[in-house]
């Protein structure tokens, strides 16, 4: 039995078509513990920061610390290679202190007047970076980030000033542990 070109095209457009889905569900099934773990931290984060604001420089150091080194060994372990760095953990390592020095730069530049403003900033980044990826790895990142951001912005411009980093902590690392988990479901 042999195709037509027709039919050949057509199965030719369906394993792509095919490719391109689990692509996407592997790059979901990746992230989904990366977005936990940052959820996990922005709740820890931003309470800390509403319960004990003389610390909050402290506090947020530590925890993005221990967020990149937890980062690097969720890779690690995700891609099997153990102590070995996958072929992209170097673009990665790279990324996280790039964002992390753009946000420290413009905080020196700009500096923020008040302590609401500091603490919707990154969040906004997050959010618009979610969405930028999404572009290219799946709406699901797309709608986290919409999340992320909408949220941002109706807590910074509706909520008790007082309430905000609290609202950040619930809605900001709330919304990323629960987009981990959607992630999860695929």
């Amino acid at each position: 039995m042999t195709l037509s070109s027709e039919e050949a095209a057509k199965t030719l457009s369906q394993a792509e078509d095919a490719r391109k889905r689990s692509a996407e569900l592997y790059f979901y099934h990746r992230s989904s513990p990366h977005l936990i773990l940052w959820g996990t931290i922005w709740v820890i984060g931003y309470g800390g920061t509403g319960l004990f604001p003389a610390y909050s420089g402290y506090l947020w150091d530590a925890l993005v610390l221990i967020g990149v080194a937890s980062g690097v060994v969720i890779g690690r372990c995700r891609s099997g290679q153990g102590s070995t760095a996958g072929p992209r953990a170097w673009r990665l390592a790279a990324l996280a202190a790039i964002i992390i020095f753009f946000v420290s730069a413009t905080y020196r530049i700009m500096q923020p007047h008040y302590s609401l403003q500091f603490c919707a900033y990154p969040a906004l980044i997050t959010g618009s970076a979610y969405m930028a990826v999404g572009l290219w790895s799946g709406l699901r990142y797309v709608v986290a980030g919409v999340a992320v951001v909408a949220l941002t912005l109706f807590g910074f411009y509706f909520i008790e000033p007082h309430l905000y980093f609290f609202w950040m902590a619930v809605v900001g690392g709330g919304s990323m542990i629960l987009a981990g988990l959607w992630f999860r479901t695929v």
